[in-house]
């Protein structure tokens, strides 16, 4: 089992080269959305949010 803490980027990336490899993993998240600072530090007119929706 493993804990990632964090949903941006590295925690994302991460969490799915783990649980490809066949680890079971658990994301920790201070915050209510994932995405990390593109979430949370970007612009919307800089990244459009829906975008990260479908994405993340």
């Amino acid at each position: 089992r493993v804990a990632v803490v964090g949903s941006g980027p590295a925690g994302l990336t991460v969490a799915q080269d783990l649980k490809l490899q066949g680890h079971d993993v658990t994301i920790f998240e201070a915050l209510p959305v994932a995405g990390g600072m593109m979430r949370v530090g970007i612009p919307a007119y800089r990244l459009p949010y829906d975008l990260l929706q479908r994405e993340v």
